[in-house]
């Protein structure tokens, strides 16, 4: 007598959000990668405003991907080996300390290239120190039997994240207060320079106009 196969399971549809661990830790996760997109839009658009440099724009994007590159397999492991959570959490410093910088910079106009370079290297650190605990910590959460559906609902918040960001970033005045502070600081600048250079020129046609009485 054949057997019959047995009855596969009745899939359920976002199933890993019947946890409530799990919907807090997507929600955060998909506000996280939004604050992380609307941080990338600021300071590449403030910087770009400040330098006008194609080498800087070029260190930003490596030194954003070249850590994933190169240590992935290292953090991959210590994630393995030690609490995800505590790793999670010491990325999220990394990136609250590198935000709280850019904006003292951006507020203060004292930003130098230096400090560009510094502040991007931390933040590419601080994402792949974050990446492999975040998969990892996603199985302690809803086990394997719910696993196939967290890694998809994961997916979908992190680039929902990377969506919203921007978007967030354009809405409202149509820029960033600290970028329009800029803008302002370098407008007032260039008035200061052209009414010196209106100045020296109208006191030198003065000049030649004594001269020639």
């Amino acid at each position: 007598m054949t057997e019959r196969p047995p009855t596969a399971r009745a899939q359920v549809a976002f199933a890993a959000l019947r946890h409530g661990s799990f919907r807090a830790y997507f929600a955060a996760s998909a506000a996280a990668m939004m604050a992380d997109n609307v941080e990338h839009v600021i300071s590449y658009w403030v910087m770009f405003q400040k330098f006008h440099s194609p080498a800087l724009a070029g260190f930003a994007v490596l030194s954003h991907w070249l850590p994933f590159l190169l240590f992935s397999v290292y953090f991959g492991a210590l994630a393995d080996r030690y609490d995800c959570r505590r790793i999670i959490q010491f990325a999220m410093l990394l990136f609250m300390g590198v935000s709280l910088a850019w904006g003292l910079l951006f507020l203060t106009d004292t930003i130098e290239l230096w400090h560009a370079a510094v502040l991007l290297t931390v933040h590419g650190m601080a994402g792949v120190i974050w990446g492999p605990a975040s998969q990892l910590l996603i199985h302690d959460i809803v086990g394997a039997g719910e696993l196939q559906s967290a890694i998809r609902l994961s997916a979908t918040g992190r680039y929902l994240g990377l969506l919203m960001g921007p978007c967030r970033c354009s809405c409202g005045s149509g820029g960033s207060p600290t970028t329009d502070t800029a803008a302002r600081r370098k407008g007032r600048r260039v008035a200061r320079a052209d009414s010196r250079t209106r100045s020296r020129s109208c006191a030198r046609f003065r000049a030649t106009a004594r001269s020639s009485r």
